[in-house]
């Protein structure tokens, strides 16, 4: 499982969880589907950054990219879910993927620091919750586990690899239900997650997926790297403006 198909299925997975959304009622089927496009991103997040981390100027344009696309990808959010501007109910994912990468590259920074980059772990997590984010405080935490995970997972066998995230998988769906319900307690607990359950099938599905990357980027395509940095927003405004017609 090279880079290359991890773009095209984070992508495609994407669009398949939007257009349900917006046009097919939730369904059910395409939403589970849907749950893997997070999954994906984030750990592409930590696995560029972990490519790129010994090389300043790369890891300064990319910061500058993410900011730009967090930028513009809120005016289109806000377009896409409500058909106005700005909106400040709810924000985009893109404010989750930029401070996952600030985590990241102050966790190299300040790797003789713990303490450092675990307050700014703490702080992302809260802010992201606060901001009213998709996959708000737990999705920056699974940033900063797959960083973990790529960085120790060595040449481990696939067998352990799959352990390995489905702990983390665990860990992160149980903190997002929590956090879904502003922390209340177990009843809310019970309650959310009877609701969304079938969306555990997509983060299942998403293990053995990520545990099959081999590290390598797969076929080098200039097009397609550029279609998946502008992908998000991209296809949020194409959507949002039929939506707008559409009168939904």
């Amino acid at each position: 499982m090279t880079l290359f198909i991890l773009k095209i299925l984070a992508m495609l997975t994407m669009t398949i969880d939007h257009v349900a959304s917006s046009f097919l009622g939730n369904m059910t089927a395409l939403r589970v589907i849907g749950r893997l496009a997070f999954l994906l991103y984030a750990f592409m997040i930590a696995e560029g950054f972990n490519h790129i981390k010994d090389k300043p100027d790369r890891v300064r344009s990319h910061l500058i990219k993410l900011s730009v696309l967090c930028v513009i990808s809120e005016f289109v959010y806000d377009f896409y879910e409500t058909g106005e501007l700005i909106d400040w109910s709810s924000q985009s994912v893109m404010p989750v993927l930029l401070l996952g990468f600030i985590g990241l590259i102050i966790t190299e920074k300040c790797k003789d620091r713990p303490w450092i980059y675990i307050l700014f772990y703490i702080a992302s997590a809260f802010a992201t919750y606060f901001m009213k984010t998709n996959y708000k405080f737990a999705g920056v935490l699974l940033i900063y586990a797959f960083y973990f995970y790529l960085k120790y997972e060595g040449n481990r066998s696939y067998p352990v690899k799959l352990l390995i995230l489905l702990a983390i998988m665990s860990v992160y769906f149980a903190v997002s239900v929590w956090a879904r319900t502003d922390f209340g307690g177990p009843l809310a607990f019970l309650a959310f997650f009877k609701r969304i359950m079938p969306w555990t099938i997509g983060h299942v599905i998403a293990v053995p997926v990520i545990a099959a990357y081999n590290g390598k980027p797969g076929p080098r395509n200039k097009a397609l790297n550029m279609i998946y940095s502008v992908y998000y927003p991209a296809h949020m405004a194409l959507l949002g403006t039929i939506l707008l017609f559409a009168g939904k």
